[in-house]
């Protein structure tokens, strides 16, 4: 074997057990001797490892995103003049009228009177009604040396990166449908293991919403007696699927992140580290479907609300109805490609 201070650890996953011994030297062999024997739900891997409609009665933009001018006056293509009311939403903002004496473009929130701060209107001078207004759907932007406009548009990326910080150096302990410790099959069999020596910040691989948090435990040991101990991220992208982020540090949930609230790729979620089912620090990250209709935020936005040994593992783990799926990763397209690898992992674009 080519490992040095090896540890002994038992996993065991739906009725299985496996032995495997971790290297804290991170230099790792098959069989017996790989890293991480994850189980339900894992073991060591860790070696040493608003639309602001316009609310205007004078002016307003149609419902399908047609400008109306606020007099009635024609802006159809084909010539036709367009009613006054046409396609206003309603008539909330009668009586909106431009306080600035250079005529421009100005959020309701900048030299208005009666104005809604999420629209755009463009104004003729002072103490006159606008000509146009515009909805900004992300919001009215006033910035000093430049015209006021509306936000553009945020896009939430679709696609996934590794879940560490660029210039982290990261190794893969124990990969998808790996044959060494008979957990990471079956249901389960997209899964991977990531450690490099330390407790390093796990960040999103992709944006989303917070749907399950534990951080309250600071247990870890290598018999299934400690597998409700785990502290789990589980973010949920709004297309069907989550990921899961599992074995983290006590006590670590990253600046805003709360449960029920959202997070975007990139941002800190918790630090890694080695509780649960574990004896080594190292992060297990698998995607999967979300569970209709399961209850979500167990343990209150804080992660803190439940027993250090409590894990609602029916509500976000995987299972027949709900098995993990194939990824890829920006950086790494042959991730579900599993062949027992143990390897440096590509440098993170997060």
């Amino acid at each position: 074997m080519w490992k040095t201070e090896s540890v002994r650890t038992t996993s065991f996953v739906a009725g299985t057990f496996a032995v495997v011994f971790v290297s804290a030297a991170l230099v790792v062999a098959c069989g017996a001797d790989a890293l991480e024997p994850d189980a339900f739900p894992d073991t060591l891997d860790g070696s040493s490892a608003a639309d602001g409609s316009v609310r205007d009665g004078v002016d307003a933009r149609g419902l399908d995103g047609a400008v109306v001018p606020m007099d009635g006056s024609s802006n159809a293509t084909d010539g036709s003049a367009a009613a006054p009311d046409a396609g206003r939403p309603d008539a909330s903002t009668v009586g909106v009228v431009c306080l600035a004496a250079a005529p421009g473009s100005y959020c309701g929130n900048d030299q208005m009177r009666g104005a809604d701060a999420r629209v755009l209107y463009q104004c003729p001078g002072a103490g006159r009604p606008p000509t146009l207004s515009t909805a900004c759907a992300d919001g009215c932007v006033v910035v000093a040396g430049m015209a006021d406009h509306c936000a553009a548009p945020v896009v939430t990326p679709t696609t996934l990166r590794l879940p560490w910080k660029a210039g982290t150096t990261m190794q893969l302990t124990q990969d998808c449908n790996d044959a060494c410790c008979a957990d990471h099959v079956g249901n389960d069999r997209y899964a991977w293991d990531f450690a490099n020596g330390t407790g390093f910040q796990v960040v999103a691989a992709r944006g989303g919403t917070v749907t399950h948090a534990k951080i309250n435990s600071t247990k870890g040991c290598g018999t299934s007696t400690c597998a409700d101990d785990a502290n789990f991220i589980v973010v949920d992208h709004g297309d069907g699927t989550q990921a899961t982020y599992l074995h983290l540090q006590g006590g670590s949930l990253g600046a805003g992140v709360v449960c029920g609230g959202t997070v975007t790729r990139g941002q800190v979620l918790a630090t890694a580290g080695t509780t649960g089912w574990s004896t080594g620090v190292h992060l297990h990250f698998q995607v999967s479907g979300v569970h209709v209709g399961a209850p979500t935020c167990e343990c209150g936005a804080a992660g803190t609300g439940c027993a250090a040994n409590t894990v609602p593992w029916a509500n976000f783990w995987v299972n027949a109805t709900y098995p993990s799926t194939t990824t890829r990763f920006d950086e790494w397209a042959t991730a579900s490609q599993c062949a027992n690898r143990r390897m440096t992992m590509p440098a993170s674009q997060n």
